[in-house]
């Protein structure tokens, strides 16, 4: 008997060990292979007129780093009934997209919904998109807070279940029929006797939390009085006399957990986890009856929801916490300190910008007229991605929790919000039955052309024959691309970048006559747009009741805003890009291009101030080298030409050193090649593999100038009438942001209306470059300006900063 004892011990062991291996594994599998994207948009409002424009930039996160699996960018701006207006899509680069609306002037809305996404974050549970109501200005204020709404109230025992005889904390929130906070006063009372337990008052935004030892028999409510002045009741969970108390409190560095077991089982497993990895576990022997008291060091944890579960012996979860952990080690120190401050009418303003950080920052900046966007902002990039992209349910003013990250009462006050609010990314019985999330989109790689071509010119076609795609914008930027069949035919390229239409030529390289036998598709093989959301109401703004500018200003806004004719076609409609030029980060044509050249310390930034002479048609136009460089690279200063030193070069007045394939000459050198010569030109604003001269303080300059080799050195060029075309579709184009220059004019004409001042969708910082100035000027009567920076750093860390200047 013994034997079989030890037998059945040893099997139950073996066999609780190997579950929670799953259960862990599963969890780390999942978030190996499944991991969530949150976004966070920073627009440059929070309110707008009819006929304006909104500007954003968008941020993803993967856990808690800059993503790097999705390249397109889904956004869609639908009304107030939830009908599409407008959609777009944008490429991703550095975890970052930029883009616009336009808001139609015929526009009645009182608000309009956007939705972001990522192709990969439809896989998922859908309610974690980015979703955001946006304000439009309205001459007619309401209260949306009327006295017909009703009011609710919601009771949350701590980790689950109300237990008999034990002391219960149980959390409450009181809340409008339409999402919004009510502040409750009331009271707790013994149903049998009509006793007072305790009295109820809510701690903020409506909610609050309180301890009761329900006795067996016994039944508790609350009397309180509703917004019309009626007494209500509510009666709390019914207590249960088998079941598990879990209760959390957090320390400083620590988090303490308190277990009751009474449930008829010896042994309780608990697991943490944030980001989708399992971060501590334990299993207790706690018999029925017992109680235990854990702590898990919170240190080395990042900042985010951490879900607590507790399993039972058979791992199957009993009780569930989420805790939000600050160790203030999320947010990037950066400052703006004021340089120029000028609110008179079209003054000049500097601001700079300073991070205490060598690690490389992107960020974007929005300055606007403080009176007319009078909002503060409800979500910022602390909130949307620490908070709101794992918490369910409606957050009122979630980024009111991130206002200090020591304050006491601000932490208890979140804290609130856990306890009020569902956790649910995990399926708890796929993730036991170690069953996987279907994917149906996977990870994409920008836009994407195919073609095919038919078995007869498959068969005839030499084994390393290319074909040639010609990939040409509406501005006449050209890219060229070679794609080998696999062995259906079949062709397919990815990863490219380009910006509204495209005309996409295509032709065998040599096997022209097989030209007829291929084929391109015309799609660019993203996702399709959205017509209408149905969840639109969940999102619209609670209450705008006094947040909107005065009239006077509204009005003054409206009738100045079409008489801007100062420098109009430039300054105040902005430049739609079409080709992308900058934005063109990688897997184009331009870093091909540096990688088959550039070697060593000439290699990388080939997206800075490069220049493709291979495939630039235009090239041969102009004289020499210098011609063409000339008004390319801003900075560059080409003096005149003297026969004995040659010409001299200056980039921002320090000297240029200049370099044919890698290989140290003189301007005199580079004048007697022919540009036909010539493949690619790259300019290195610090060189570090030359060094300082002595007596400098910084690197020197280089310009690189390439000649062609290779396979580059044969005319590939097909005649336009050996190709093929079709016209693909390309990502949503861009419009760039241009403030006026009253340096010259200050009294140009026309009224400078403007609500928005400056935005500048990219800031970056490294080490080399920690304090970035920024200038602008006002418009013609703004006394009080507004400034957000928001944006995030290679490691992830977060930057939010509001600034009022009056």
């Amino acid at each position: 008997m013994f034997k079989c004892f030890t037998a059945a011990l040893l099997f139950s062991l073996l066999f609780f060990t190997a579950t929670a291996q799953s259960i862990e594994n599963s969890i780390n599998l999942y978030g190996d292979n499944f991991p969530a994207e949150r976004i966070h948009i920073h627009f440059d409002k929070e309110i707008y007129l009819p006929g304006e424009t909104i500007w954003f930039k968008a941020y993803l996160l993967e856990e808690n780093l800059p993503s790097q699996r999705s390249t397109n960018f889904y956004i869609s701006l639908y009304d107030d009934n939830g009908k599409a207006l407008q959609q777009k899509m944008y490429p991703i680069i550095n975890a970052t997209a930029d883009g616009y609306f336009d808001i139609a002037d015929t526009i009645k809305a009182s608000q309009l919904v956007c939705r972001a996404y990522t192709g990969w974050m439809l896989n998922f549970d859908t309610s974690f998109l980015f979703t955001k109501a946006i304000k439009l200005f309205s001459n007619t204020v309401t209260d949306t807070i009327k006295k017909n709404l009703l009011v609710r109230l919601q009771f949350f025992p701590e980790a689950g279940d109300m237990l008999q005889g034990e002391r219960n904390t149980v959390a409450f929130k009181a809340n409008y029929s339409n999402g919004l906070p009510f502040e409750i006063n009331g009271q707790i009372k013994n149903q049998q006797t009509g006793e007072v337990i305790s009295n109820l008052k809510s701690l903020h935004d409506g909610m609050g939390k309180f301890d009761i030892e329900p006795q067996p028999g016994e039944k508790y409510y609350v009397e309180w009085t509703d917004n019309n002045g009626q007494l209500q009741q509510t009666f709390l969970p019914e207590a249960k006399t088998t079941g598990l108390l879990f209760k959390v409190a957090q320390q400083k560095t620590k988090l303490y957990y308190n277990v009751v077991n009474k449930l008829s089982v010896d042994t309780l497993h608990i697991l943490a986890y944030m980001y989708q990895k399992v971060i501590y576990k334990t299993s207790l022997p706690l018999k029925q009856g017992e109680r235990y008291t854990g702590i898990i060091p919170l240190d080395s944890f990042p900042a985010g929801a951490m879900q607590l579960t507790v399993f039972n012996t058979q791992w199957q979860p009993v009780a569930e916490r989420i805790s939000f952990i600050n160790n203030n080690n999320h947010t990037l120190p950066v400052s703006i300190t004021n340089k120029e401050i000028s609110l008179q009418k079209r003054g000049k303003n500097t601001i700079e910008i300073a991070v205490q950080d060598t690690m490389p920052a992107n960020m974007s900046l929005s300055i606007t007229d403080a009176d007319f966007n009078n909002d503060n902002s409800s979500a910022n990039i602390f909130s949307n991605l620490l908070l709101s992209g794992d918490i369910r349910g409606y957050i009122h003013n979630p980024s009111y929790y991130f206002t200090s990250n020591t304050d006491a009462a601000l932490k208890e006050q979140l804290d609130l919000v856990m306890l009020t609010h569902g956790w649910r990314r995990y399926n708890w019985d796929n993730i036991l039955a170690a069953k996987m999330p279907v994917i149906n989109t996977a990870p994409d790689n920008y836009l994407s052309v195919y073609g095919q071509m038919s078995s007869d010119a498959l068969s005839k076609i030499k084994k390393d024959e290319a074909v040639t795609l010609i990939v040409k914008t509406k501005d006449s930027t050209t890219n060229y691309y070679f794609v080998q069949p696999d062995t259906k035919g079949l062709l397919k390229t990815t990863g490219l970048i380009f910006y509204d239409t495209a005309k996409l030529y295509y032709s065998f390289n040599t096997s022209k006559q097989y030209n007829k036998q291929l084929a391109f598709g015309a799609s660019n093989y993203t996702l399709p747009a959205r017509p209408i959301i149905n969840d639109y109401s969940d999102y619209l703004i609670k209450d705008t009741t006094g947040t909107n500018p005065t009239l006077a200003l509204y009005k003054y806004y409206n009738e100045n805003k079409n008489n801007q004719t100062f420098n109009a076609s430039k300054t105040l409609q902005g430049v739609v890009v079409t080709s992308g030029g900058w934005r063109n980060w990688k897997n184009d044509p331009l870093v091909k291009l540096d990688e088959r050249y550039a070697t060593g310390a000439f290699s990388g930034g080939a997206t800075g101030y490069s220049l493709d002479l291979l495939h630039d048609e235009k090239a041969w136009t102009k004289l020499d080298i210098f011609t063409y460089v000339r008004h390319q690279i801003p900075g560059l200063k080409i003096g005149g030409y003297n026969a004995l030193n040659g010409r001299s070069l200056f980039y921002l007045s320090s000297p240029v050193f200049v370099y044919i394939d890698e290989h140290e000459a003189t301007s005199s050198d580079l004048e007697n090649i022919s540009i036909a010569q010539i493949a690619y030109v790259k300019l290195i604003p610090r060189f570090a593999g030359r060094g300082a001269e002595p007596g400098q303080a910084a690197l020197p300059a280089v310009l690189s100038v390439y000649t062609k080799k290779g396979d580059d050195l044969i005319d590939r060029t097909p005649k336009e009438s050996d190709l093929g075309m079709v016209k693909i579709p390309g990502y949503s184009p861009a419009k760039q942001f241009y403030s006026p220059d009253y340096a010259e004019n200050k009294n140009a004409l026309g009224n400078d209306s403007r609500t928005t001042l400056l935005w500048q969708p990219y800031i970056f910082t490294d080490k080399n470059n920690l304090k970035i100035p920024v200038s602008f000027y006002n418009n013609d009567f703004s006394k009080k300006i507004k400034i957000v920076l928001e944006g995030f750093n290679e490691e992830g860390k977060l930057i939010h900063i509001e600034k009022i200047i009056e």
